[in-house]
């Protein structure tokens, strides 16, 4: 009893090291080494009430045994105080009351000799001898009424079983062999009697188990796998999501579906204004205006499984019918309903047991923060991503900066001697073409050198009220000649009631510059230019797609475009593309390309409308 208060003591305190545990613990059972000269003596002595006759032994083990109850009680005491459980703290405070008792009464009965009282006395010491069944019958209570430390399951047929098997090996076992050890070497067959069922109550916690496995596997066979499953998907959410978090959605509608037999279960993650749904859905999607009532009823943060069959609320009832959910569970992050795992009916001849509801729930809960855990990383690999990119592009910057004015100065020379050999040698015709050659170039490189300027290039602070229309037709009115020249269409389909944005319009303008001149350098054949906008309400954002027929992007490019310096063409700098990302970025915009194959490459803008200001005019 005491080794086993320690036990729980020390669970409550794990700071306590394990080497001082061993010690504590091994200190506890030093008094019984002078006790264990006279074990020959109590086993083969026929002497039911040896202890309270063999006066020499019996103060100094009372003794000892009334100390070890009441630190028992005491730990009890204290462990009562530690948890916030109502059950488990009614459970120690009985468990303190009857050790006490118990002491009391053996230190009155065999201390203060209270086994000598007439009448009483033989009555004390019955109550004593039998005064340990007492706290075992309060730990079967709270075993059989509150499933205290989870050691119940199926109460009535795994305990009835276990209650004969039981039986059979006392009757037909310890019985039998300490009567037979009795008859043949004059042993105490009671004391023998008392071994073995001290022993049988050691191993109760192995038979158990054996016994239940097999139940389980015989006669609860699906309902053990079901289980089994559950609790194997339950440990696979709650590992960190560092996988494709979408995968570990799929998953877990597959594995749940395995486990229950249930023909439609659903995942609804609530993002913004949309809905994510994952699983195998046969209706619409839905809005969170559609599960306006449902989502009202876990307003409060409540943990609680909805249950179609037993809700009353007629508007709740139709919204579950348009989830064709039968048992609604609730997914929260920090108490806030961010989803619902939605289940549909059974086959038929199945179930859904109480079990696999609690199961279900917990999976719910560990769904909730695996959401949160993945959106905790994602924000940390973006954080460190853009640090990455910031710190590259500032290096990059620097770099860019120095060598731009370290050559543009001597090309600035180069070119005014040039001009001047120009003007000077009007009359030789060879030499003018040449020195037409060498100043094409030298324009050439001050091109290159500009965008190096331009990428290094601070932020502008100027923004103002943009129509993106605006921008886009006045681009392409200075590009139109050098497209008409490729053989090149340009259609441009934008609409009048296009909200404003508020940015920086240059930076605007070299957006659009530099991604509508790579669509008329990718077709020198001639092709079509496709640029179309609309307003988005969903998410309040401005789509724009540039679209070519050109001849596209290697797949292994795609990745790569974007990165400073890397080009696909014989000719350029391969900052086009990298200016453009940078100049979105600082309008809180982005850029994503799609590989059409041979029908060309599509550039998607999303311009977020974010401030109040932004209005149609």
């Amino acid at each position: 009893l005491l080794h086993t208060a320690v036990l729980f003591l020390f669970e409550s305190r794990p700071q306590i090291k394990k080497n001082l545990q061993r010690l504590i613990i091994i200190a506890f059972y030093l008094p019984v080494i002078p006790f264990s000269v006279v074990i020959k003596k109590f086993i083969l002595s026929e002497d039911t009430y040896l202890m309270v006759t063999a006066t020499q032994l019996v103060k100094p083990f009372v003794l000892w045994l009334v100390i070890a109850l009441f630190i028992a009680a005491s730990i009890s005491r204290r462990l009562a105080k530690m948890v916030e459980e109502k059950e488990v703290q009614k459970f120690h405070l009985a468990i303190f009351w009857s050790v006490i008792a118990i002491a009391i009464l053996i230190g009155f009965t065999l201390l203060f000799e209270g086994n000598k009282l007439p009448y009483i006395g033989n009555y004390l010491v019955l109550i004593s001898m039998l005064s340990s069944i007492f706290p075992s019958i309060i730990f079967s209570y709270y075993v059989y009424r509150y499933n205290y430390m989870e050691f119940v399951l199926r109460r009535s047929v795994f305990y009835s079983f276990l209650t004969l098997i039981l039986i059979c090996l006392y009757y037909f076992g310890i019985k039998k062999l300490s009567k037979t050890l009795e008859h043949h070497y004059f042993v105490n067959a009671k004391i023998l009697e008392s071994v073995f069922v001290i022993s049988l109550v050691f191993w109760f916690p192995t038979l158990k188990e054996r016994i239940q496995k097999l139940i389980r596997k015989l006669i609860f066979f699906r309902i053990a796998n079901s289980e089994y499953m559950l609790n194997e998907l339950s440990h696979v959410i709650s590992a960190d999501p560092l996988v494709n978090f979408n995968k570990l959605l799929e998953y877990v509608v597959t594995s749940i579906n395995k486990a229950t037999a249930i023909k439609s279960i659903n995942l609804l993650l609530f993002k913004s204004e949309r809905t994510q749904i994952i699983g195998n859905k046969k209706y619409e999607p839905v809005t969170q205006s559609d599960l306006q009532h449902i989502i009202q009823f876990f307003a409060n943060g409540e943990y609680v499984v909805l249950n179609r069959y037993e809700v009353k609320e007629v508007s709740i009832i139709n919204e579950m019918r348009l989830l064709d959910a039968i048992f609604l569970f609730p997914i929260f992050v920090n108490r806030r309903l961010t989803g619902l795992l939605c289940l549909g009916r059974a086959r038929r001849g199945v179930s859904i047991t109480s079990d696999n509801l609690d199961q279900l729930m917990i999976i719910a809960n560990e769904i909730g923060s695996a959401v949160e855990k993945s959106k905790i990383i994602e924000e940390k690999l973006l954080l460190e991503r853009k640090m990455y990119e910031n710190e590259k592009l500032s290096s990059l910057g620097r770099l860019s900066t120095s060598v731009a004015h370290e050559v543009k100065n001597p090309l600035s020379s180069i070119k005014a001697i040039v001009q001047v050999m120009r003007e000077d040698l009007k009359n030789n015709e060879s030499l003018q073409e040449d020195l037409t050659i060498i100043v094409d170039e030298i324009d050439r490189l001050t091109k290159v050198v500009n965008q190096l300027l331009q990428f290094a290039k601070p932020t502008s602070e100027l923004k103002t009220s943009v129509r993106i229309g605006d921008v886009i037709n006045s681009t392409l009115v200075v590009l139109n000649h050098e497209a008409k020249q490729n053989k090149i269409a340009t259609f441009c389909q934008i609409p009048n009631d296009l909200p404003a944005i508020i940015t920086d319009e240059g930076a605007l303008k070299e957006v659009f510059f530099n991604l509508i001149h790579n669509a008329i350098q990718a077709m020198p054949s001639g092709g079509e230019i496709n640029i179309n906008a609309h307003y988005q309400p969903s998410n309040h954002m401005i789509q724009v797609t540039i679209a070519d027929t050109g001849i596209g992007i290697p797949q292994a490019s795609v990745q790569k475009i974007f990165e400073p310096f890397y080009t696909t063409k014989q000719t350029g700098t391969g900052l086009g593309l990298s200016i453009v990302k940078k100049k979105l970025e600082e309008m809180d915009a982005a850029i994503r390309v799609e590989n059409n194959g041979e029908k060309g490459v599509s550039f998607i803008i999303n311009f977020p409308l974010n401030e109040p200001i932004l209005t149609q005019f």
